[in-house]
Order: structure tokens, then C-alpha cells, then sequence
């Protein structure tokens, strides 16, 4: 059963099991645009802790391709000036050499006009940022496409809090730019509503083999006035009718689900998304949510708290209480 919001009460339900409606609901889940179930296939080739021969095999890639990167920036800068030599002795050696400025000028000024990334990350141009700032003001901005401003940006802040110091802080999550909250009806299921029923969420780092996930957090509900006071927050499995992917409260600990904050180009200034980062193994009958984000999908006419891909992710602030 999926959990169904009243809009009269403002509590959540379970949904009558009707074959008809569950049907109908069913055909409306596999939507690929919302469905959580569709997972995106990757090419795994191996880390350095798989052994000696993945280790060889990352090295040599990286070799070959910071190589093949050189010597593309080589063609780029020497090609012109190869073709210029061929006419080196039919013209005066100060034509040549306007020739040859004057090519190179009008290259740059293509580059920099309809590739300015490219020419950015590719020449390593990180000297003349300030260029690249003055004629495009949204690379100040930018989050994974220049690269030498991710690196030197200071870290992004979510209410004041760093992404990765938010262990221990008490907040309530909202849907930026609106006035509607995580709550966490009397069944478990979670729902948008006001901020009189939003739930006060403790975040906790998550440990792998006593090592620190970054910017990896588990949310426990921390508020006595709620029946979930002291339950964990994390999604139901998806079946194999592609049912699921909700979003609610757990008692076990053992099921709390941990998630990423992100900050990407993509996000407001001071808004997050929260990628699901379990690693439980789910039931032969069932699918896990992990690789999607917390999102509201409509079913039914009704609005629900699952996980969804990136381009469908929620925009959330961090209330810190």
C-alpha cells in the first residue's frame, strides 16, 4: 500500500487496497520521468583497494589521459605556427610574425567567445581568471565546470552550518523558497506541510570501517511532541511492480538510511539536495532507492515525499532550531 495525505486533516493514511486504484497507480509510478526504480548503469573499473592490477590499470589511464590532454594542447598551440613555417620564406619575417600573432588572436578570440570552459580547463588558463570573470560574471558561481574555482572556493554554507560540520545540529528541512516542511504523519509516512507539524531532525555522521563518509548524514527525529519521537528516517523498497521508493519512520536504527548532502551548480544559494547513500542489499523482491534523491511526486492526485534522478531532486534548506 502507498501512504495517502489527507488534505482536510493534514495527517497520513494508507490508501484502500483496491485492485483498480492500486493498478492505476501502478501504471502511473512507471512514468520514467519520476520513477525511482530506474537505475543508471555505470562501467566499474576498479579501485586501489581491489589490489595491485586495479591499481596499475587506474595509474596507467590517468597517465595516458593527462598525456593525450598534453599533447592535444600542443596541436592546438603549434598547428598554426607549423602551417605559418611553409610561408616563412615567401613574406618579410615581420609579416610572418603578424601573420602568426594575428592567427593566434583570432583562435583565442573564438575560443574564448563559443567555448570558454573548454578553453578555460583545457589550456589551464587559471592565470587569467580574472578575464574570464569580468566577461562572464556566472563563472564566479560555478560548481563543476571550472575547475580551479571549485578548488579555491571556500566551502558552501547552509545556514550559516558547513556541508560537512552539520553532525549534531538540530534542523528542520524546508523546501526552498516555499513555506512547506518535512512532517511525519501518525503512520510513518512522511509529507510536506506547514511549519507547525514539521519534524525536528538530528543529523549524524555516518562511519564506514571507523572512517568518516563525508558530507554523509543519517536524520533521526527529535521531537517528543511527535509519536516517531526518537524513529529514523529512510525509504520503502521498491517492489517488483515498481511500487515504492516512500519516504518515512523507523524505529530500528538498523534501517536508518544515510544521505548525502549535495551542492551543485544547480542549487540556489543556501539550498541542498539529499542523495539517498545506502549501501544495505535489498531483498531478492525488491529494489533499493540508492543513487536518487529525495523529491515530492504526485500519484493518485496526491503528493508524496520518495526519490526521484537529479533533474527532479528537491531544493532544501537546513532550519537549524
Amino acid at each position: 500500500s502507498r501512504p495517502h495525505q489527507d488534505a482536510g486533516v493534514g495527517s497520513l493514511q494508507r490508501r484502500p487496497r483496491n485492485p483498480r486504484q492500486c493498478r492505476a497507480a501502478g501504471e502511473h509510478a512507471m512514468d520514467r520521468t519520476v520513477d525511482p526504480a530506474h537505475f543508471r548503469v555505470g562501467i566499474n573499473i576498479g579501485s586501489t583497494e581491489d589490489g595491485v592490477l586495479s591499481t596499475k590499470l587506474l595509474t596507467t589511464m590517468n597517465e595516458v589521459m593527462s598525456r593525450t590532454l598534453n599533447l592535444a594542447r600542443l596541436g592546438i598551440v603549434g598547428a598554426p605556427m607549423i602551417i605559418q613555417c611553409f610561408y616563412i620564406h615567401s613574406v618579410d619575417f615581420t609579416v610572418w610574425v603578424s601573420r602568426v600573432f594575428a592567427i593566434y588572436a583570432i583562435l583565442g578570440l573564438i575560443m574564448f567567445a563559443c567555448v570558454p570552459e573548454q578553453l578555460y580547463n583545457g589550456m589551464g588558463l587559471g592565470a587569467f581568471r580574472w578575464a574570464f570573470e569580468w566577461v562572464y560574471p556566472e563563472i564566479q558561481m560555478s560548481n563543476g565546470s571550472l575547475v580551479d574555482a571549485v578548488e579555491k572556493s571556500p566551502p558552501p554554507l547552509l545556514r550559516g552550518l558547513k556541508v560537512g560540520e552539520l553532525s549534531g545540529a538540530r534542523a528542520k528541512l524546508r523546501w526552498q523558497g516555499t513555506s512547506r516542511y518535512l512532517c511525519v504523519g501518525a503512520d510513518g509516512w512522511a509529507f510536506t506541510g506547514s511549519e507547525n507539524y514539521a519534524a525536528t531532525l538530528l543529523l549524524q555522521h555516518v562511519f564506514v570501517k571507523d572512517k568518516r563518509v563525508p558530507d554523509t548524514y543519517t536524520f533521526r527525529i527529535m521531537d517528543p511532541a511527535l509519536e516517531w519521537h526518537q524513529g529514523w528516517l529512510s525509504f520503502q523498497g521498491i517492489n517488483h511492480l515498481r511500487f515504492g521508493g516512500w519516504l518515512g519512520a523507523y524505529r530500528d536504527s538498523r534501517k536508518a538510511c544515510p544521505y548525502k548532502v549535495i551542492q551543485d551548480s544547480s542549487c540556489p544559494s543556501g539550498a541542498c539536495k539529499l542523495l539517498c547513500a545506502s549501501t544495505v542489499v535489498p531483498s531478492p523482491t525488491s529494489r533499493s532507492c540508492t543513487g536518487f534523491y529525495i523529491a515530492e511526486q504526485l500519484s493518485g492526485g496526491h503528493a508524496y515525499l520518495g526519490h526521484a534522478p537529479d533533474r527532479d531532486a528537491a531544493y532544501l534548506e537546513f532550519v537549524v532550531v
